[in-house]
Parts: C-alpha cells; sequence; structure tokens
C-alpha cells in the first residue's frame, strides 16, 4: 500500500542526497574551469609559485561557488517537492492517507498488467460502514472522520502489505486481494468485518461501536476490473438490505 507521507519522505531524502552530490561535482567543476583559466592567463611559473597559486585559485573559487550551486541546488529541489506534494495530494484521500479512487483503479489495473500477475485468481472487497450517518448526526462531523480514520487504520492492520487499500468516499472503502484462493478471500473478508465488530471506535467523551457491509467479487483479468467494481458495490448493498453487518458474495465464482 502507499501512503503520502511516507513517499514525501522517501522523496525529501533523496533530494537531500542529490543535492550534496550535485554541489560537490558541480563545485569540483567550476574549481577545475577556474583554474585552467588561471594558468591559462598566467602562464608558466615557478612549481613553488604555481602550487600556491592552484591554492589560492581553488580556496576563492570554493568560496564563491558553493553557496551559488547550493542554492541553485536548492532551488531545484523545491520545485521537485512541490510537484511530488501535488502529486501525492492527487492519488490520495485527504481525510485517511489512502489512496482515493483514481490512484486505486490506477495501480490495480497495472498489477494486473504485470505477467507474474495472469491466470492468478484476484479479489475486490467492497466495504460499507453502517449507520455512518447516525455518527455524524449525534456526534458531529468531527466524530465521523475520527471514526473513517480509525477504520482505515483498522482496515491497514489486517491486510497484507501488498493488498490494495482505498477509500472510494464517504463511509465506502475498497480492497484489491491479489494471489489469494477463493478460501483466504472470504478469509480476509471476514477478517475485516470481524475487525470493525469488535473494534471500539473512540470518541472525544465515549466509545461506540460499528459494523461493516461487504461485498466480495472475484475476478482475474484487467477487463474484468470494472465490472468487478461495480459487483461488489452492489453485492455489499445486498448486504446491507439483508441486515448489515454480513459479507455477501458471488457464487458463480469469477465474473464474465
Amino acid at each position: 500500500m502507499a501512503y503520502p507521507d511516507l513517499s514525501f519522505k522517501n522523496v525529501l531524502l533523496r533530494k537531500r542526497l542529490q543535492i550534496a552530490k550535485r554541489t560537490l561535482l558541480l563545485t569540483a567543476a567550476i574549481a577545475l574551469l577556474a583554474q585552467g583559466v588561471n594558468v591559462y592567463i598566467t602562464g608558466p611559473l615557478e612549481p613553488d609559485a604555481r602550487l600556491a597559486d592552484i591554492i589560492m585559485t581553488l580556496q576563492i573559487t570554493l568560496i564563491v561557488s558553493i553557496p551559488f550551486v547550493l542554492y541553485v541546488n536548492l532551488l531545484q529541489a523545491r520545485a521537485d517537492l512541490a510537484i511530488e506534494y501535488f502529486r501525492v495530494l492527487s492519488q490520495t484521500d485527504p481525510l485517511t492517507g489512502l489512496l482515493n479512487r483514481r490512484a486505486f483503479l490506477d495501480l490495480a489495473q497495472r498489477h494486473l498488467g504485470n505477467v507474474e500477475c495472469e491466470h492468478q485468481d484476484h479479489a475486490l472487497i467492497i466495504l460499507d460502514l453502517d449507520h455512518f450517518k447516525k455518527v455524524n448526526d449525534n456526534y458531529g462531523h468531527d466524530a465521523g472522520d475520527s471514526v473513517l480514520i480509525q477504520l482505515a487504520e483498522l482496515f491497514q492492520a489486517n491486510l497484507r502489505a501488498d493488498d490494495l487499500l482505498a477509500r472510494l468516499g464517504g463511509e465506502e472503502f475498497v480492497v484489491a486481494l491479489n494471489r489469494s484462493s477463493p478460501n483466504e478471500m472470504l478469509e480476509v473478508a471476514k477478517r475485516l468485518r470481524q475487525a470493525v465488530e469488535n473494534n471500539l471506535f473512540r470518541l472525544e467523551h465515549q466509545t461506540i461501536h460499528m459494523t461493516v457491509s461487504i461485498g466480495l467479487v472475484r475476478y482475474s483479468d484487467a477487463h474484468d476490473l470494472g465490472p468487478a467494481m461495480r459487483k461488489a458495490d452492489l453485492l455489499a448493498y445486498k448486504s446491507k438490505r439483508d441486515g448489515r453487518n454480513r459479507i455477501s458474495y458471488d457464487d458463480q465464482g469469477m465474473i464474465g
């Protein structure tokens, strides 16, 4: 799973290393160029005088060039970080830090395009929090936001590192499972449902219980991703109609 804080910190670290490397290389190049120009202007000198001249030229060049080169590199790094920051914003949900719908679909499609993922079972799990409107109505929207943040953390704790988790919007989340058997897929859905049911969601002055309705669909091809999303969403609504806090899944197995 991809999260913005980690991504941004990694980029910042890379930029610091790039700044140090570029500053040293450009300063060395400027110093050598300055020394070459100085030799051309002054002509031949005695060895002792030439050594003293080289040292002085390098000292002056380093004093002048290092601040300039460092400033130029810092400006470039600032521009690069701004680009990365807006890239992260465009791909993540601002409340939970999870992938948003667009980034989720893009990553899922790219993953399905990998040769090593062909002919493998995949699954989509749509999770829709039950009675979320009551939380906002009874405790306020800040409490509702807090529940969604805690829910995202709970889902992350119960998924593998290579499973994709995203917030689709509102109280609806989606998980893409890869390289799992049908039984494993159903076990993951059960684990997520039970984790929500057993969790105490912390509000400002109290705790509350929540449940989630789930739709589970298997698929095997990138062309099936769109239909799988729609079918899993319908199955999640079926879980709500059938009483909530349950899992509905496709008895037919694969889509298509």
